[in-house]
């Protein structure tokens, strides 16, 4: 491939959506074609999939694999369809949650394994990563206060978002030179930034 993939993951409300935007307009301004997308989400189908998984509604009685096999579905589709012809035209492609997020979220929170997630992750992408993952983290309680989107996931009770923190950092442990885990309580938005785009620039 061509270009640069790069994703952005963490909890709920740890301003991961902020600083991708900020990178974003940081490598444009350097004249670097980029790329921003999100999961689920990104293409046509995808963001259908993700509207059925993430309204405050919910699914009355979706299952954890139901559940898990829709965020891959949607992966796969918005992967072969927008992420991978960006990547092969050299474009940055900057995408908020990717694999991570479902290893968290379904395989250590829901519980189905993250060994197990990871190699449908890996069969999905047919054994890609991207290029490096930016996890930003701080504690639960106060990332879910500062969360605005009510989401079904964002409804769950404070130890499945525990849960999510520990597969996050569990997986930071196991990728250390793809995933920069950065703890940004106390930190400013300015300074989350300039340390994003330093990892940013080593991994390009």
């Amino acid at each position: 491939m061509k270009g640069l993939f790069f994703t952005f993951e963490g909890g709920e409300g740890v301003g991961k959506t902020t600083q991708l935007k900020r990178a974003a307009a940081r490598l444009e301004k350097e004249g670097y074609h980029v790329l921003t997308t999100r999961e689920p989400g990104g293409t046509p189908l995808a963001e259908e999939i993700r509207e059925m998984l993430l309204r405050p509604s919910g699914e009355n009685g979706l299952h954890a694999k139901t559940e898990l096999l829709l965020y891959l579905a949607a992966r796969a589709q918005h992967y072969y369809e927008k992420i991978l012809p960006a990547l092969e035209k050299g474009s940055i492609v900057l995408c908020d949650r990717f694999m991570d997020a479902t290893a968290a979220y379904q395989g250590f929170a829901r519980g189905l394994g993250l060994e197990k997630v990871e190699e449908m992750n890996s069969w999905i992408l047919e054994g890609r990563e991207p290029d490096g993952t930016v996890l930003l983290y701080t504690d639960i309680r106060s990332g879910l206060q500062r969360e605005r989107a009510v989401n079904r996931l964002s409804l769950e009770p404070e130890d499945f978002h525990a849960r999510v923190l520990e597969g996050y950092l569990e997986l930071a442990r196991r990728h250390p030179g793809r995933i920069l885990a950065l703890d940004v309580t106390g930190r400013t938005i300015d300074e989350v930034n300039r340390l994003i785009m330093e990892r940013l620039r080593k991994w390009m």
